[in-house]
């Protein structure tokens, strides 16, 4: 454009026969010589005096000339800067527009992949289940028959009632997989559950893997209300978080796993659950893809974000208004935060969780 501009401006500099021109345009001070010499009265002094003007006044023009091709250039160049800065700054919004461009793609790519895999597995999860929930459904009818058959065993009763509440717990996850894969929830009804208690039934699936590997275990459960969750999805997500502190721990000598509930103060807050290990901790660079299905990453605390674990988690609590992210734990280690949301007031629920909180 400035080189357009510039092939189209008629050139200002004189050059060739326009150079001389330019200078013998001096010649204007003969007529005024001759008059100042003709009016002044002839003398040497006089004549000196004469020249002298005509020498000083005969570069003039041509020096007006030069001045004002000087601004001129002086203009130009203004204008070239200007006309750079402007260009440069198109530039940096090009680079700017198409590596916003290559990112946004990027995303897409990855979403509709993510999507296809998803769907895929969702096909594959509603078939799985179709098999699977006719065997369990055998298993848990047989175990109540040999609760019936065998009451007079206590200490078989006793184990068998345990398998019976895995089974269905078994059961009811399966039920709430597949809408979790979809981020859809169901219509089901459920009763609002008591957090301590699932609390309770997963530490205590968990607790011999961590006797054995030699991790302890501490509770930090306050009393909170009943929280609009199903107790199933309450006790996955727990046990989901704990097996991976767990793995966290393997190798390391002194490792502690704190499950902190914490006190509810404030009516209509979400109830807050904590579930801290001192392990490694979780690596910057995979912070920001924790909760992404299908990320291969190194062995150790990598392993959290292999498969779909921290997946589903989020996405079951998702479907029912609830939360999970990481924090990471001051001193060393992990620590994911689990939010709920309370249930209404309800027979059997104390009126102080409505009404202003904790009872002090």
């Amino acid at each position: 454009m400035l080189r357009e501009q510039r092939g189209n401006s008629p050139p200002d500099r004189p050059n060739g026969w326009g150079h001389h021109l330019l200078w013998l345009s001096g010649v204007w001070v003969l007529p005024l010589c001759w008059f100042l010499r003709w009016m002044l009265p002839p003398s040497a002094l006089t004549t000196g005096l004469v020249l002298v003007a005509a020498c000083s006044l005969a570069p003039l023009p041509a020096l007006l000339l030069s001045y004002r091709q000087h601004d001129h250039a002086l203009s130009e160049a203004r204008n070239a800067r200007e006309e750079a800065e402007q260009l440069k700054l198109h530039l940096q919004t090009v680079r700017y527009r198409t590596a916003r461009l290559r990112e946004e793609l990027s995303a897409a790519d990855r979403q509709a992949r993510l999507s296809h895999q998803l769907t895929l597995l969702g096909q594959f999860t509603a078939g799985f289940m179709h098999e699977f929930n006719n065997p369990l459904a055998i298993v848990t009818s047989r175990i109540e028959v040999l609760l019936e058959e065998r009451k007079e065993d206590a200490a078989l009763c006793g184990d068998l009632q345990q398998m019976l509440k895995e089974t269905r717990y078994m059961g009811n996850i399966a039920g709430t997989l597949l809408q979790a894969l979809r981020r859809e929830r169901g219509s089901e009804v459920f009763a609002p559950s008591v957090p301590s208690g699932a609390l309770e039934e997963a530490l205590a699936a968990v607790k011999p893997s961590a006797d054995e590997q030699g991790a302890r275990l501490v509770e930090e459960i306050a009393d909170v209300p009943r929280v609009d969750v199903p107790e199933h999805v309450v006790s996955e997500v727990v046990r989901g978080l704990l097996g991976n502190a767990l793995d966290a721990l393997k190798g390391r000598e002194g490792g502690m796993i704190w499950v902190r509930l914490e006190p509810y103060r404030t009516a209509g807050a979400k109830v807050v659950l904590r579930i801290e290990d001192n392990g490694p901790g979780v690596p910057e660079s995979i912070r920001e893809h924790l909760f992404e299905p299908f990320i291969s990453q190194s062995p150790r605390r990598e392993r959290l974000g292999l498969g779909l674990g921290l997946f589903l988690g989020a996405s079951l609590l998702d479907m029912y208004d609830g939360r999970l992210w990481y924090e990471e734990r001051s001193g060393g280690g992990a620590s994911f935060v689990v939010e709920m949301p309370p249930a209404r007031f309800m027979r059997g629920q104390p009126y102080h969780w409505l009404a202003g909180g904790n009872r002090s």
